[in-house]
């Protein structure tokens, strides 16, 4: 009985609580991009591809963000409170496990612990998005009415979700086989065989998990993000737009998920288009496009937005910050990305040599993949998610214009360096762009606690008048 009282008050009490938890989160994000640089490995700017323990601490803070959206969509969907309560609980042990786990990836005696927490953190995060997308196919006989107002938005958050799922499920298999391979599963190591080996199916579930999950998770951003913005109670022009914007990006989540799905569990190669070029070295990759369509779909659907509040009144630069994070992931995206791979005739594939095995400025391409990567996929990515659930969880914070002002300084700025870096191999103009996003990042949580501080005092003086 005692155990269980003990659980009742977890469930009960503020530890579960959507807002507290969030908050949780944010205050766990800042901290750990705060004190990266402290970590051996963690170079954020290194030439090529993230190294191990790059790839190791972006985990450490990404799994906790993903659970974030999560527990924002849950609640944004009204889903049944004691759902969202045992979500909201499982943040703790996924924050837990997720420290382990980077403490424990150093020393050589603790792979295997290691290995163990990070194994328990992803299967709790992947549970509980299972979880969200049941909850979301039950939605519409819920709430048919509300279903109906929010229709663009609520199927592009379950495509997202469930494409993330499947990405989820490649990184899953992916470690599984890196540690253990496939030789005790018999039927699906014939299976894997028949893809080519065990290298070659590894190494498509890299690509495709690495690809997919971030473009699925920030879908869901968002879908979620026209949600909180309120885009149903729009005249009708801008609604339709938002939900024009919502079906093109759920076009290029559904296309970009298939072209995954049947190179990783398929013998399906990502062709190029657009090819041109000694070689055949030019031209976009195909599933680079299915992306972009995403990106477009976003675009359209911000624009709805930022047509649609641009009459409210009062500050409105965490708003514009928020819109503004899709601008410069589009930049670095299409408007940088696109412009090298029609031209790798000069840039390569990461080798010096004559193409089709090199190009001479390959040191320039691995400029841009380490910087869009940090830029686009990370910080720019947080601070698209971390904002939305400020502006749904969080009221009018005196922190609310510093916060948004910083924001759109660092996409500025980040923008133009990440441009730099490429061009001239220096990366001092978008580390500044970096760490103004990350400082506004950090000033999210000190915002909602002293939210949350104001409230209690008004709240107090309420029930003292009365």
């Amino acid at each position: 009985m005692e155990i269980k009282s003990f659980f009742w008050a977890w469930g009960s009490g503020r530890w579960a609580e959507t807002r507290f938890v969030s908050m949780v989160i944010m205050f766990y994000v800042a901290l750990f991009l705060l004190i990266s640089p402290l970590f051996p490995g963690v170079s954020w700017f290194q030439l090529g591809d993230f190294t191990l323990p790059v790839v190791n601490y972006y985990h450490v803070i990404m799994i906790p963000f993903a659970l974030l959206m999560i527990i924002l969509v849950l609640h944004l969907f009204d889903t049944p409170l004691r759902i969202r309560k045992l979500v909201n609980l499982s943040v703790y042990p996924v924050i837990l496990f997720s420290i382990l786990g980077l403490f424990l990836f150093y020393p050589s005696w603790g792979a295997t612990a290691d290995e163990a927490f990070q194994a328990i953190r992803d299967i709790i995060v992947f549970l509980d998005a299972l979880l969200t997308i049941v909850t979301l196919l039950i939605f519409p006989f819920r709430n048919s009415e509300k279903f109906r107002k929010i229709w663009g938005a609520y199927f592009l958050i379950l495509i997202a979700g469930i494409s993330a799922e499947i990405a989820a499920t490649f990184g899953m298999l992916l470690e599984y086989g890196s540690l253990f391979g496939f030789n005790s599963v018999g039927f699906f190591n014939n299976y894997v065989n028949s893809l080519g080996g065990l290298q070659t199916f590894l190494g498509n579930l890299l690509t495709s998990h690495s690809h997919q999950m971030l473009p699925a998770i920030m879908g869901m951003i968002v879908g979620a993000s026209a949600l909180i913005f309120g885009y149903e109670k729009f005249p009708s022009k801008l609604r339709n737009a938002v939900n024009i914007g919502t079906v093109v990006a759920i076009f290029g989540t559904l296309s970009m998920t298939y072209l995954y799905w049947i190179s990783s569990f398929g013998t399906y190669v990502i062709p190029a288009v657009f090819v041109s070029g000694t070689g055949g070295m030019n031209g976009l990759a195909l599933d680079d496009t299915q992306t972009g369509i995403v990106g477009i779909g976003a675009m359209i659907v911000l624009a709805g937005i930022y047509l649609g509040i641009r009459k409210e009144k009062g500050s409105k630069l965490l708003s514009y910050a928020t819109l503004g994070s899709w601008l410069g992931a589009m930049f670095g995206m299409v408007g940088v990305g696109y412009i090298i791979e029609l031209n790798e005739v000069y840039y390569g594939f990461g080798t010096s040599g004559v193409p089709p095995d090199g190009g001479p400025g390959y040191l320039y391409d691995m400029a841009f993949t380490n910087g869009h990567l940090l830029f686009v996929f990370f910080l720019l990515t947080l601070i698209a998610g971390i904002f939305i659930a400020l502006k749904w969880f969080d009221g009018d914070s005196r922190f609310k214009p510093y916060i948004g002002g910083l924001a759109i300084a660092g996409i500025v700025i980040g923008s133009e360096g990440l441009l730099v870096y490429t061009m001239l191999l220096s990366w001092i103009l978008e580390a500044i762009g970096l760490w103004l996003l990350t400082i506004s990042i950090v000033l999210v949580p000190v915002s909602m606690y002293e939210y949350n501080i104001h409230s209690s005092k008004v709240e107090a003086g309420r029930k003292q008048s009365a």
